[in-house]
């Protein structure tokens, strides 16, 4: 893993989060710089949070350490964080506002996959562990919440009204762990939700969940 696919990886989440409709802002060249500037101030955290959760390798409902890391992170950076919402011992909530505006959600993930033990080498070759991250959700978690950060040092550098959040969202393999979060109500006032997840490709959609 390169630093500079990280910095890259938070940048476009930054970027994509800035972009949403109900944020209604223009990115000027200086928000571009300013939001670049965060992410390459914080890249060593950055890469120590996709590493450390890559070797932690937790499956659904059991991302203790990686839930911890990151969370630890966002509290260091100004947000304030309930862990353990909709009843999920491994799952965040993180909020930073700075008054009345759009609720803009960020989603994190962080579960690995059972049977996927690897090593950090571009061929397949077991680690010796039960688990790996088969669909880089240690980036994705990591990523998500650095981008938040930049996200967050913006909106103070520019007074920008509105309410950042961070969702650490476990077991997205199977354990279905966002479904009770809405369950409990907590996506009724947010105006976008956006989140990204590493490919083969560079993409980006929009989808409404409103019926």
């Amino acid at each position: 893993m390169k630093p500079v696919s990280m910095r890259a990886l938070a940048l476009a989440a930054a970027l994509t989060s800035l972009s949403a409709p109900a944020l209604a802002a223009e990115l000027s060249p200086q928000a571009r710089a300013q939001i670049t500037g965060t992410v390459e101030r914080n890249q060593p955290a950055l890469d120590h949070a996709a590493l450390e959760i890559w070797k932690f390798a937790e499956l659904g409902y059991q991302e203790t350490q990686s839930s911890t890391l990151l969370q630890g992170q966002l509290t260091e950076a100004g947000f304030t964080v309930t862990p353990g919402i909709a009843n999920e011992p491994t799952a965040f909530l993180a909020s930073f506002k700075t008054g009345d505006g759009p609720v803009i959600a960020v989603l994190a993930e962080y579960d690995a996959l059972p049977g996927l033990s690897q090593t950090l080498n571009p061929v397949q070759e077991t680690a010796g562990g039960h688990a790996g991250h088969g669909c880089g959700h240690n980036l994705f978690g990591a990523a998500s919440v650095h981008a938040a950060i930049a996200v967050k040092d913006w909106m103070v550098a520019n007074n920008i009204k509105g309410e950042l959040r961070v969702y650490g969202t476990p077991a997205e393999e199977g354990g279905s762990g966002k479904v009770y979060m809405v369950r409990d109500g907590l996506f009724d006032d947010v105006d976008v939700a956006v989140h990204w997840h590493p490919g083969n490709v560079n993409s980006a959609r929009q989808g409404d969940t409103m019926s």
